[in-house]
């Protein structure tokens, strides 16, 4: 190849990919007053799903967690859920997993489970010993729809528990510290990031009784995808000595509307056979 057609050629490269890039991944900028609109919304339309995969991680001084949850049933060619004859969701399932300092101590499945009697809905729990052995089985006749809507799982693992704080967190709560007051959309993803009055702080432990999960923050970032959340990382100051300090994260939550899979266990089966 001359060096003439060499030049023409990365020209040519050059132009597609400006085209491309402007065509599906332009960059928008919004103003504050804007996301008063699009804040609310996006929680709205993330709580009126039905199905979610939501894993949670938890960086504190003393300990370090993690969870998640997956509500999962089938869904049609058109990613819509598949309903029974009954109206209840295809298929549904939910697996719940929780670990503390790098440990598991806890494991939930609920779901169609199949056996000698055929098949029947079940909910699969145990622990974990400090080895991290599966230890303490239990099981006990429920149906996902029954278990998705009982206290126990409500108050702990629904994506409406999970949301709760950052639902009822607003923009006149945030301090931006961006040029202009601006944050970035880029095709369906709208990304911003923010600090916390100290006013919501003190509202929030007045109201709630407890700490609120952006107490000791420097700042957190926060994504919506296609209109609804995704994501939040908070982020700390970490000092590291001599004069040296890093942003350390304390706290993310991630969520999907589709998440991996459930394998049930059989319920006539070792470990669950007597449990």
């Amino acid at each position: 190849m001359t060096k003439k057609h060499f030049i023409k050629l990365a020209g040519l490269v050059l132009a597609l990919l400006l085209i491309v890039s402007a065509g599906g991944c332009s960059l928008n900028s919004y103003s504050v007053e804007e996301l008063k609109a699009i804040y609310p919304k996006a929680f709205e339309n993330s709580l009126s799903e039905e199905l979610y995969y939501w894993k949670e991680t938890v960086n504190a001084s003393d300990h370090t967690s993690w969870r998640t949850c997956n509500v999962f049933a089938e869904i049609d060619k058109k990613y819509e859920v598949i309903r029974d004859e009954n109206g209840e969701l295809a298929n549904m399932k939910i697996d719940v997993l929780e670990e503390y300092n790098k440990k598991n101590v806890y494991k939930a499945l609920c779901g169609k489970s199949s056996g000698n009697d055929g098949d029947k809905n079940y909910l699969f729990e145990n622990d974990f010993d400090d080895a991290g052995n599966a230890v303490n089985y239990r099981k006990s006749e429920m149906t996902p729809q029954d278990y998705v809507n009982s206290d126990s799982f409500k108050n702990k693992y629904s994506l409406a528990a999970m949301l709760k704080e950052f639902e009822y967190l607003t923009v006149d709560d945030m301090i931006f510290d961006i040029d202009n007051d601006l944050m970035e959309h880029k095709g369906k993803t709208i990304k911003f990031s923010f600090a916390i009055t100290d006013e919501y702080l003190e509202r929030y432990k007045d109201e709630f009784g407890e700490d609120s999960v952006f107490s000791g923050s420097k700042y957190a970032t926060m994504e919506f995808a296609y209109d609804r959340f995704a994501s939040i990382v908070i982020y700390a100051e970490e000092k590291l000595g001599g004069g040296i300090s890093a942003d350390k994260e304390i706290y993310k939550l991630e969520t999907v509307y589709y998440g991996p899979i459930v394998n049930m266990p059989s319920y006539d089966a070792q470990p669950w056979v007597n449990a």
